[in-house]
């Protein structure tokens, strides 16, 4: 997995966090009412009287913006101290598990192990056998005739819940 995918992935998961979608929702009502505001002062003084708005208003206009480019710094750095996230993995989707080989060694990890199943985009599919763990498996690489809808089937008779990001 190259880091700018495992920027964009994570990057996805973390915006369809309930936690991050409220913060956004909390900071764009802060914006709007903070412009507001200083619509109101101009329209009734002719200038700005409450240089505090305005300062307010630069502040959260910059944590936005500051705040997309810190989750993306810390995604990359994550990604360069995770020597598992940068090797390279064969999985095998058996009948009775999911299997992997790197260069580390082998595994194999029971369907019954697995919690959920996450489509990320139309090119991953992260496994989770924890609620803070994954496997990364790209879509693109399946080998023929193998699909994507097939590999959905697949997990729908493991009876893995599935969520499409």
């Amino acid at each position: 997995m190259s880091e700018a995918d495992y920027v964009a992935v994570n990057f996805r998961l973390w915006q369809a966090r309930p936690a991050t979608r409220r913060n956004h929702w909390l900071l764009g009502a802060a914006v709007l009412l903070l412009t507001v505001s200083i619509g109101l002062d101009v329209w009734e003084h002719g200038r700005i009287e409450t240089w505090s708005t305005l300062l307010f208003l630069g502040v959260a206009v910059a944590y936005g913006a500051l705040r997309v480019g810190l989750v993306r710094y810390q995604l990359r750095r994550g990604y360069a101290r995770n020597p598992a996230a940068q090797a390279p993995t064969d999985y095998t989707l058996a009948a009775d598990a999911l299997r992997g080989q790197s260069a580390d060694g082998r595994f194999a990890t029971p369907w019954a192990r697995l919690k959920r199943a996450v489509w990320v985009g139309p090119h991953w599919l992260l496994l989770y056998p924890t609620e803070l763990a994954c496997y990364y498996l790209d879509v693109r690489r399946l080998q023929a005739p193998a699909t994507a809808a097939e590999v959905a089937q697949f997990l729908d008779q493991q009876q893995l819940s599935q969520q499409r990001l």
